[in-house]
Parts: C-alpha cells; sequence; structure tokens
C-alpha cells in the first residue's frame, strides 16, 4: 500500500509540473483570425527564387569551400541585379580544427534619404552555406542540398531585398541584407560580420536584428524574448493586421540547462537557435522566425506532426519539401509579410528604440552557480511536494502492519505486580518459582495458551538439572484482571497462594510427607489445635515465616487418623535440601507413646 502510495505521489508530482511547464504560456496559435492572408509577396515568386537559387548554385555550398564561394557569387549578382550598387562579398579567415580556412558573407545597404550619424539600423539575415561535404579534416558530412534549412530562408530575404528596390518603401532607419557562411561552425560569418563588418557606430544603432531559418513546414513562429517586451505585441499586431498565421514560442519548447552556446544569453531554446543570438548577447533586440511545430510536449526541435526532420540530413532537397510540405511558399510568403509590414509601421522605430533602451541586464544569469542553485531550488520544492502528498495520503489511507511489532525482553526484578504489561513486552519475573512459569509474552505469565510457541521452551531446560514444574495457579485471562501491589496484604496473600497450591496437589494425589516417622494416632487426639496454626488464623503472627506447618486431617481409617505435617510454602529446609521434620518432638513423643499405649 505505501509502495502504491509513493508511486501515486511521484506521478502526481510530473503532471504537476507537466502543466506548470506547458502552461508558463500562452498557446502557441495565433489569437487573432486568419483569413486571406495579404502577402507583400507573392508566393509564387517565392517558388520561382528558391528554384533559381538551388538549381543555378546547386547542392553543394559547403562551408569554407570554394562552393561556398560560388554560392555567395549568385547573391551578390541577384542583389546587384535588383538595383543594390554597393552589394559586396566579404570574405575572413579563421582557424578550424587547426585548418586555416577562409568564409564567405555577402552584404548589401537599403539606406534612408535623410541619413545622419544617430541613423537607427535594421538586420534582416539568412545563412547560405551547407554541409554537404567536408568542410575541412575531420567535419562532419551530412550530404544536405539545404532546401529547407536554409534555402527557404535565402529565397525569402532575396524577395525582401527585391521588394524594397522595387517598392521603394520611404524609411528613418537604414535596413541591411546579410547572408552569412560558415554558419555550420559556431556561426562563424555572423560574427566576422558583427567584429568585423560593422563599425562601432552601426553596432550602437542597430535596433533590431531578424533571422530568417528554415520556413516552410508546418508552422511559422515568431520569437522576439523569452521576457516581456513591447515588440512582441507589436509584431502580433502586424500579423493580425495582414491576416498572417504567426505562432507565438511557448514554453512547450524544451528549455535546455547548458546557457553557453552563446556567451551571455541567460536561457536557450529551440527556437532560440541561430545566428541572431550573438546580437541579442550584444544587447540588440531580435527576431527569430522560423518553421517549425512546437505544439505538443516535446524533446525535440520538430518540424512537422506528420513527418520526420528533413533539416540537416540528405533528405533536405527540393523535391522531398515540396512533396511533405507543399505549402511551403505559403511559409516563406508569411514571413516575408511579417518582416516588411512591421518595417512600414509608423510605430516601428519608436517600439524597437524603446526595447533598446530598456533591454535587461541579464549578466548574472549566464553564471553556471546561479543555473545550479535553480535546479536545487527547484529539486526541493518537488521533494517537499512530495513529502506532503504522501503524508497527506497516509492520514487519510492509514497503512496497516502485516508483521507483529518486534517484543522487548524486561526483567521484572521486584516481581509482576511492579510492571506494566503490554503486549510487545516479554518478562522474566526473576522473584518467581521458576523462569519458564515466569516469562510474559505480553499476557498474565500464568496463561499458558500465551507460552504455545515460546522461544525459552528449548533454552531454559539446558540451564537447570531438573525439568520445570508445570505451573498450576489459577489462571488470570486478562491483564486488567491483576490487582496492584499492595504493601499489608501482599505477603500474605502470596502465602496463601502458595498453600492453595499445595491443596490442589494434595487432591491430585501428590502428597508430600514431611515427617518420615509419622505414626497413627487416635481419631479423639486428631484435634491438635496447639499444632494446627493455619496462615489465616494468625496472618501478622509471623508474616515472613514461609515454614509455617499445618496439620492435614485427612479421612479416618479404622478408627485412626495418620497425621502428616507438611509445609504451607517453601521452608528453609527444603531450600537447602534438607527433609521437613516435625515443628515439635514432642508430638513425636506423644506419637510414640500412644502407640505404645495401643
Amino acid at each position: 500500500m505505501k509502495k502504491r502510495i509513493n508511486i501515486l505521489s511521484i506521478v502526481l508530482c510530473i503532471v504537476i509540473a507537466a502543466l506548470a511547464f506547458v502552461g508558463c504560456s500562452s498557446a502557441g496559435a495565433p489569437d487573432h483570425s486568419v483569413t486571406n492572408p495579404q502577402y507583400a509577396v507573392s508566393v509564387e515568386s517565392l517558388e520561382s527564387v528558391l528554384d533559381d537559387f538551388i538549381n543555378t548554385v546547386g547542392d553543394d555550398r559547403t562551408s569554407f569551400t570554394q562552393a561556398e564561394e560560388n554560392a555567395a557569387i549568385y547573391l551578390q549578382a541577384r542583389l546587384t541585379e535588383y538595383g543594390y550598387t554597393d552589394a559586396a562579398l566579404q570574405t575572413f579567415d579563421t582557424t578550424e580544427n587547426n585548418t586555416e580556412v577562409t568564409g564567405h558573407n555577402v552584404v548589401a545597404y537599403y539606406r534612408t534619404s535623410n541619413r545622419t550619424a544617430d541613423t537607427k539600423n535594421v538586420i534582416i539575415g539568412a545563412y547560405f552555406d551547407n554541409r554537404y561535404k567536408a568542410a575541412y579534416k575531420g567535419a562532419a558530412v551530412y550530404k544536405s542540398q539545404g532546401a529547407l534549412a536554409n534555402g527557404t530562408g535565402v529565397a525569402t530575404l532575396l524577395a525582401i531585398a527585391e521588394y524594397f528596390q522595387t517598392e521603394k518603401p520611404q524609411y528613418d532607419f537604414d535596413v541591411t541584407i546579410a547572408f552569412f557562411g560558415g554558419s555550420f561552425v559556431t556561426d562563424v560569418g555572423a560574427r566576422e560580420f558583427y567584429k568585423s563588418g560593422m563599425t562601432h557606430a552601426e553596432r550602437a544603432n542597430t535596433v533590431l536584428m531578424v533571422e530568417l531559418q528554415r520556413l516552410g513546414v508546418d508552422h511559422v513562429y515568431a520569437y522576439s524574448d523569452a521576457r516581456q517586451t513591447k515588440r512582441e505585441p507589436f509584431f502580433d499586431g502586424v500579423a493580425a493586421k495582414y491576416g498572417l498565421d504567426v505562432y507565438k514560442i511557448t514554453q512547450k519548447t524544451p528549455l535546455i540547462t547548458d546557457a553557453t552556446a552563446y556567451e551571455g544569453i541567460p536561457y536557450y531554446q529551440w527556437a532560440h537557435s541561430g545566428v541572431f543570438g550573438l546580437f541579442f548577447d550584444s544587447g540588440i533586440p531580435t527576431l527569430n522566425l522560423i518553421g517549425a511545430n512546437w505544439e505538443t510536449i516535446n524533446m525535440t526541435d520538430a518540424e512537422s506532426s506528420k513527418h520526420p526532420n528533413i533539416a540537416y540530413t540528405d533528405r533536405d532537397n527540393l523535391e522531398t519539401l515540396k512533396r511533405l510540405h507543399p505549402q511551403y511558399a505559403q511559409k516563406m510568403a508569411t514571413a516575408a509579410t511579417l518582416v516588411i509590414g512591421s518595417l512600414n509601421s509608423a510605430d516601428f522605430l519608436n517600439v524597437m528604440n524603446y526595447d533598446r533602451a530598456h533591454f535587461p541586464n541579464t549578466d548574472v544569469l549566464t553564471k553556471n552557480w546561479i543555473w545550479h542553485l535553480v535546479v536545487l531550488g527547484i529539486v526541493i520544492i518537488f521533494v517537499a511536494a512530495f513529502m506532503a502528498i504522501s503524508a497527506h495520503l497516509g492520514k487519510k489511507y492509514p497503512i496497516v502492519a502485516t508483521a507483529s511489532a518486534p517484543r522487548r525482553m524486561k526483567m521484572a526484578v521486584f516481581g509482576m505486580d511492579y510492571e506494566d504489561k503490554n503486549s510487545s513486552d516479554i518478562f522474566i519475573d526473576i522473584k518467581g518459582a521458576t523462569p519458564l512459569d515466569d516469562i510474559f509474552p505480553g499476557v498474565p505469565n500464568n496463561d499458558k495458551s500465551a507460552r504455545a510457541d515460546n522461544p525459552f521452551d528449548e533454552i531454559f531446560p539446558m540451564l537447570f538439572d531438573e525439568p520445570f514444574e508445570e505451573h498450576t495457579g489459577n489462571p488470570v485471562n486478562d491483564v486488567a484482571e491483576q490487582k496492584p501491589f499492595d504493601e499489608k496484604s501482599d505477603l500474605a496473600n502470596t502465602e496463601q497462594r502458595e498453600v492453595a497450591q499445595f491443596d490442589a496437589k494434595q487432591s491430585d494425589g501428590e502428597q508430600t510427607e514431611t515427617d518420615e516417622t509419622a505414626v497413627d494416632v487416635p481419631s479423639e487426639q486428631s484435634e491438635v489445635k496447639a499444632a494446627d496454626v493455619t496462615l489465616s488464623e494468625k496472618p501478622s503472627a509471623a508474616p515472613r515465616a514461609k515454614a509455617q506447618q499445618k496439620t492435614v486431617k485427612p479421612a479416618a481409617k479404622s478408627g485412626t487418623t495418620k497425621r502428616r505435617t507438611v509445609s504451607a510454602g517453601k521452608s528453609v529446609g527444603a531450600k537447602s535440601g534438607r527433609s521437613c521434620k516435625a515443628a515439635s518432638g514432642d508430638k513425636h513423643s506423644d506419637d510414640g507413646n500412644a502407640q505404645d499405649g495401643e
């Protein structure tokens, strides 16, 4: 029963934890009506851009290789074709696994017409390389074409860049278009861009970094921050305005306790995986637009509820993407429209400036000892809850012991009348006649049934020369019937019990002769009052003389009576091994004279 209660308590704790884990934030589904979305970029154009990118560049865009450089050259050419005269291919050198390698980024700018030294900046980025072959000696090989991860992000960013040059929106801020290489090795391209591709003023004036990645699967998630910000409800409002099916990241996505993937990030989720983490770490507000399906409690980076992940596998190709996710272009159009609609909003810059100015300092949360304390606190809470539930259930459903309680052995030094008798005790009455008779297994000593399986039956006979004498006293059936010790009557009662014990033995034919020379006397002399002194007639004459004598008068035979003088208790002579003689020598002479007279 106790085991079942413990199991039930553990299950309840797990259920409570799961509900608390899920209920930390609102559901991921949009809280607005999604009808007839107004895409800023057409679905057909996005399909065309992705097809052209994959088919022109080919399957291989492996980081730090000539294939990556070829892809970068393609992107630069497309940006130039759109009208970006400053589109540049930036190279950087780094060392990976003791190997010198070269990576590539592609950057272009859509600048405001009234630009000043304090003009704010927005970065929209996507990584474009893949891991089709080994990037360097010892690197992993995925054989992944990367149509989903991250051809969809690249095509979406190209479509946004084309929108700017086609529609010519008027902004009070600059927009930086950035394609990052070397992303499969700790996002080296994004790091090099932040460190070398931006000036100090540009870093200080950047109010938002948007990343586009893995778009085209079940849902599009917009992840801003795990904490409350102004930009999250702002992006929700834009999605509602354009009827976009944009999901919010919830606590259903599993938290990863190791927050060191990006130094300075105090928490880490699947949605927090990407190049934007570097910018977040630098105090720049971010928006991660990522495709996934996190609408169930899962411990994996799930893309779909129906199909296994294809990202970063050899199944990630254009044909598989179109077959498993035929609505992929609509997801791309949703992300592109959310970005364009946000930039076009009159409130955009005010919201981003506020979040940049009030970006919380979370440096303390990056310390490992903080997370250790958090884990310890959670463990303490769960243990306390488990103990409380167990205690409550234990009171409501008490456990009945199936085994008898262990017994304790006690010595009754001054007799059983002085002991508090209880069912868990075994007494040895040192004052009693024999050890076996005085063992008390929780009931009065003279109850034979309580000693039916007494463990001392085989022990005590080994300690004595003679077998124990069977107890013949009057049983007391209940502990409550035993009267407490009375100083005035205890000794007299004890001697009376000894006399009663002797009489009982006489009735069973077990008379003990104490006078070896007892003779018959005439019946008329059978009444010898001087010698027949019973214990009850003179209880106070000699209260501790247990060797008092009593004359027993058996039935008359042939007109004579045989007189037997016996001890009413344990005489001193009996204890010392001597024969019990007549208390008075005169009685023997009288008996002799009587015989001579006859």
